[in-house]
């Protein structure tokens, strides 16, 4: 009888040293979706302001969050700037963002670190590289970002199979004074069925922000992903998308929605599931070692 309660014991013990009752860890449940960096000249250097866009894929609403932003020299890992910034809690499946400002002295080539605490565990990170142009002056090329997608259903028709939808992209130009520029925006459905809208602006200068608008007249019973791009002079400058999709009927009436735009060919974070790997075949190996000892034993 000891013998078996000895076994059983041994046998929880190696699931449990294993992995195998380990809960996977939660924490990448909190990511940094995609991080927007904008910079503009100041007397004394360069002001970057850091979007961090952070997303709750927990089933329950975060306790109160701090971003840390670390702006770093790559050949010196030095921090040039540093700040923290609380952003208070996100609910369940949501997201949020929120924008930090430093200014760095010398023009060149940085890290940008993003971390994200919960009471004061980091449970995400981030990092993207920038480089801080030096002062623009009269000549200079345009450099053109998108910032954000501003989306507000105006008017439902009766019927409620269709809404009118006013789309409002954050255009940010960190270069010299642009051309003639045109915000084009599509509402895609499927690879077939799109719809598309365009805002010509006009000329933005150095440093300068702005948002164009188009109004869409959408069927309110699908799901649309929005691509915005930026148009000078005839010439595709950028590319952006909203990295989601976007249910229309789920949009309340009238209550404005922002959502962060992803330049084309940029990486994203994404969320990764820790496994426990090969911890489960060793639990079986440990157990079956275990059985045999407990056989021999009892051979004796």
């Amino acid at each position: 009888m000891r013998i078996r309660f000895l076994f059983f014991i041994l046998i929880i013990s190696s699931i449990i040293f294993s992995g195998c009752l380990r809960e996977y860890d939660k924490s990448d449940n909190i990511v940094i979706t995609s991080v927007d960096v904008m910079s503009s000249q100041q007397e004394d250097g360069t002001k970057l302001t850091v979007t961090p866009y952070v997303q709750n894929n927990l089933n329950k609403d975060t306790g109160v969050l701090t971003v840390r932003i670390k702006i770093k020299e790559p050949s010196t890992n030095l921090i040039a700037a540093e700040k923290d910034s609380d952003i208070g809690y996100i609910k369940s499946k949501s997201s949020s963002y929120n924008s930090i400002s430093m200014t760095v002295a010398n023009p060149g080539d940085y890290s940008v670190e993003v971390q994200v605490f919960e009471g004061g565990k980091l449970v995400a990170q981030n990092y993207v590289p920038v480089t801080v142009k030096q002062k623009s002056g009269p000549g200079q090329p345009s450099d053109i970002k998108l910032l954000d997608m501003n989306l507000v259903v105006t008017k439902i028709y009766s019927d409620s199979t269709a809404a009118l939808v006013d789309v409002s992209p954050g255009v940010y130009n960190q270069g010299g004074d642009s051309s003639q520029l045109t915000i084009e925006v599509t509402a895609r459905v499927d690879p077939y069925t799109a719809y598309t809208k365009s805002d010509d602006i006009g000329i933005v200068k150095g440093g300068e922000s702005r948002r164009a608008k188009v109004t869409f007249d959408l069927p309110r019973n699908r799901e649309y992903s929005f691509e915005v791009s930026a148009i000078e002079s005839g010439k595709t400058v950028i590319s952006s998308k909203v990295n989601e999709k976007i249910k229309l009927n789920e949009i309340k009436y009238n209550v404005p929605k922002t959502y962060s735009l992803v330049e084309e060919g940029k990486p994203v974070a994404a969320a990764t599931t820790k496994e426990p790997g090969f911890e489960a075949a060793f639990a079986v190996v440990g157990i079956l070692l275990i059985y045999l000892t407990v056989k021999l034993r009892n051979k004796r």
